[in-house]
């Protein structure tokens, strides 16, 4: 399967004292953070789904991306007692991104060499997969794929990469595909000196692209001296497609899923899943595929039947989950379709997803609202914190930048809470959230001027916005009692500001 005409330049030999692979992050552990009933109304569900998308968003590509470089060097804290030891890596890396972690490493999208444009998603299809698969090796480290895709098509410096990521080794690669053939060629770089220490080409066929994908992953595993942890998601014979046509059209619905979310879109990405399953109704990647596009409807709003979206989307997560098991993803989506109305349920999901792939920052971002939702806001901070560690360029970045300032809003920390919304706005000026947030922080600290400036902003965005409004959709979104009090609080801050009652 591997062709090594273009040779290995470094040997797989044990790393020695002065292999900078054993240079480790510091052990040293941060300090905690400091200490703050209306019914559903089905009158609420068009609107709660209207809305929904925007705080539920992490779990596709956004709006926006770029301009975090740096953003963590504010954060000089971050609680260990919410998240489990395998997670250690990622908690110690949001702790001190200036010690990049020994096995830190991106995946950039791998390049088409067919030079034809419609063949990008073959591609970007192999970039994602390496990058879930080596995001489960032990103590790795591995950027986002959000982040990684934000370098697509560009010239990048790599030793200004790793300083800008706070990382040590990137994964290259280029694709080129004649028919039935594929040929890979894949290099490690060594982000300190920006030289590859190790290259190789791999040839397969489309039939057997799950294991080309474990001959580079086994190889790029070897050259970092580390134990590689068989991915059992996708890698099982029974359940891989023998289809390839089914497998096109499965890969092409998932570039879809990654492009920003519309109406659409998602409309385009559920046709193409149907299509994979048409022609092999046990295609794995296309039912966890079409669910989260159905997930996106209920969410986005863009459902006609959200009973009935519900009930097909879970059936077909739980027939995913019952052939792989551990496969990240599929939980993330049962945790979105539970994390509006039942955020306890939902927070499980999220923790499985973590120990399949602790580098996931879809997941450790949807786990911080989730948090806020069950009641739970100081233990937002962390998960969030790591998210944005593990994709600072993604595209979900201002989305989670209001996250942080929901939680700190939720807790009294005015001045906390201004910063990060004005960070999620400069990021999404078309999110609403971030800006009723910032008015509450406002009004609720008496800078009526300030609160009135944003509250115009506001109400170019959404005309219809008031406090009653805004108080029904956070007590339809969780019935939790800590909750609907901070909640409360939050609403009185709009209420001092000035906002309108009705």
């Amino acid at each position: 399967m591997t062709n090594s005409k273009v040779s290995s330049d470094l040997p797989d030999k044990p790393a020695s004292d002065n292999d900078p692979l054993n240079k480790a992050a510091s052990d040293s552990e941060p300090p905690d953070r400091p200490a703050s009933t209306l019914n559903f109304k089905g009158r609420l569900r068009a609107r709660l789904q209207l809305i929904g998308g925007a705080l539920a968003s992490i779990a596709a590509v956004g709006a926006v991306a770029g301009g975090l470089v740096g953003y963590w060097n504010v954060w000089k804290t971050v609680r260990t007692d919410v998240l489990p030891e395998k997670q250690k890596t990622q908690r110690e890396a949001a702790a001190r991104p200036d010690i990049a972690p020994r096995l830190s490493l991106v995946v950039l999208p791998f390049a088409n060499l067919n030079n034809d444009p419609e063949q990008d998603y073959f591609a970007d299809s192999i970039t994602t997969d390496l990058t879930t698969d080596l995001a489960q090796m032990p103590g790795a480290f591995v950027i986002g794929r959000g982040t990684a895709f934000t370098y697509k098509n560009r010239q990048v410096d790599l030793k200004t990469l790793g300083k800008d990521l706070g990382i040590r080794w990137a994964v290259q690669g280029a694709v080129r595909r004649a028919g039935g053939q594929v040929r890979m060629n894949v290099s490690l770089a060594d982000l300190s000196t920006g030289r590859d220490v190790w290259s190789d080409r791999f040839d397969g066929d489309r039939m057997n692209l799950a294991a080309l994908q474990d001959h580079i992953t086994a190889r790029l595993a070897r050259s970092l001296n580390v134990e590689l942890i068989r991915a059992e998601g996708r890698r099982s014979e029974m359940d891989q497609s023998k289809n390839p046509d089914a497998m096109d059209f499965s890969m092409r619905g998932w570039a879809k899923v990654y492009e920003p979310p519309t109406k659409v879109t998602n409309s385009q990405a559920k046709g193409l899943f149907d299509s994979a399953l048409r022609l092999d109704p046990d295609n794995i990647d296309a039912m966890l595929g079409k669910a989260l596009s159905i997930a996106f409807d209920v969410i986005y709003g863009w459902s006609t039947s959200v009973v009935e979206d519900k009930k097909t989307a879970t059936k077909l997560i739980d027939q995913v989950l019952a052939k792989r098991p551990r496969t990240a993803n599929a939980h993330i989506t049962k945790g979105h379709l539970l994390q509006y109305g039942d955020p306890e349920a939902a927070l499980p999901e999220y923790d499985t997803a973590l120990e399949i792939d602790p580098n996931s920052p879809v997941a450790y971002g949807l786990k911080g609202i989730a948090l806020i939702s069950a009641g739970r806001a100081r233990e937002a901070f962390s998960p969030v914190q790591i998210a944005l560690r593990l994709s600072p360029k993604d595209p979900s970045a201002g989305t989670w930048h209001f996250f942080l300032c929901h939680a700190h809003l939720h807790v009294h920390q005015y001045k906390e809470a201004v910063e990060e919304c004005r960070r999620s706005i400069n990021l999404n000026k078309l999110n609403w959230f971030p800006h009723a947030d910032l008015i509450s922080a406002y009004g609720a600290t008496g800078q009526l001027e300030m609160a009135q400036q944003m509250l115009a902003e506001l109400n170019a965005i959404r005309p219809d916005f008031s406090v009653q409004w805004f108080r029904q959709i956070g007590y339809a979104r969780s019935s939790n009692p800590q909750f609907r009090r901070e909640y409360d609080d939050i609403v009185d801050g709009l209420r001092k500001a000035g906002v309108r009652e009705q």
